[in-house]
């Protein structure tokens, strides 16, 4: 009697589905795992992405505490202000309809469910976009803040906007990137870093914040130690124009289809390894 094979093609399905989902997460295209990069230009917001590098990682440094901005109540502050304990500072734009919106709940969600009491920290959203407005950031805070503990005072995560040079100055202290497209949308990771009570950059999370990277990140900003970030995928908001995506959809798709042609025939080989009975049977 021949041995009945496993049921490959569900498996098959099964990685099929698991291979193509960054090329259908949340943003304005694919995000997931940064494997290529668009040919960058210069604009007033940010200089050229070097080297691909989207995020470099600047653990050890300071975020430039004279850097001056106005909070959701269009009340000026700086970040000297703000921060006086272990600080979480997460770059947004509060006009991106998709994943800066994924960014801000899911940090909600980890601040929520963190084991740090309420009160031990501060939480900054910080618009890179010079054309948001602090009544912008005002519409959009109950949306997060209906989402934490009760006991989480309000006060304690602030929503900023700020100038061109002062946005600058602390996107390039904490080395992060973005990119402004022609439709007025952003190209940018999906980062946050982690200060200490001194304005010192102690660690990066990185993706969609799990609870558990964050609470990590509090206990070590408040040792106030650098420590290595460990997860380093980055998801992405990319413009809506589907000619400005084709190329990235395409790597996408490239590299999830052979990646699932890889393991095919690994598990081709397997089954033939497993029943070399059958291989060496005749009809």
């Amino acid at each position: 009697m021949r041995p009945k094979s496993p049921a490959h093609p569900a498996c098959w399905l099964l990685a099929l589905l698991l291979f193509s989902w960054p090329i259908t997460a949340a943003g304005h295209g694919p995000s997931g795992k940064e494997t290529a990069h668009e040919q960058q230009t210069t604009t007033p917001e940010q200089p050229e992405v070097a080297s691909g590098e989207w995020v470099q990682e600047k653990t050890g440094g300071f975020v430039p505490l004279d850097a001056v901005f106005k909070n959701e109540q269009g009340k000026t502050v700086t970040l000297q202000q703000l921060i006086d304990r272990p600080t979480l500072l997460l770059p947004v734009y509060y006009s991106c309809p998709q994943l800066c919106s994924f960014d801000l709940a899911n940090l909600a969600d980890a601040v929520r469910r963190s084991s740090h009491a309420a009160g031990s920290f501060r939480v900054i959203s910080l618009s890179f976009n010079a054309d948001d407005t602090p009544e912008t950031a005002a519409l959009i805070k109950p949306n997060y803040i209906q989402l934490l503990a009760k006991d989480f005072p309000e006060s304690d995560w602030v929503f900023l906007t700020g100038d061109r040079d002062n946005i600058r100055k602390v996107t390039r202290a904490i080395g992060y990137t973005f990119k402004k497209k022609d439709d007025l949308t952003f190209i940018h990771p999906s980062a946050l870093a982690v200060l200490d009570k001194e304005g010192k950059i102690i660690k990066y999370v990185y993706g969609s914040f799990i609870s558990g990277d964050v609470d990590l990140a509090l206990a070590e900003a408040a040792k106030g130690t650098p420590a290595t970030s460990i997860r380093r995928i980055l998801a992405f908001c990319l413009p809506a124009n589907p000619r400005q995506n084709q190329q990235v959809f395409l790597l996408f798709r490239i590299g999830a289809v052979t990646t699932l042609l890889i393991g095919g025939l690994f598990f081709l080989r397997f089954l033939r390894k497993r029943n070399p009975s059958q291989s060496n049977s005749t009809p």
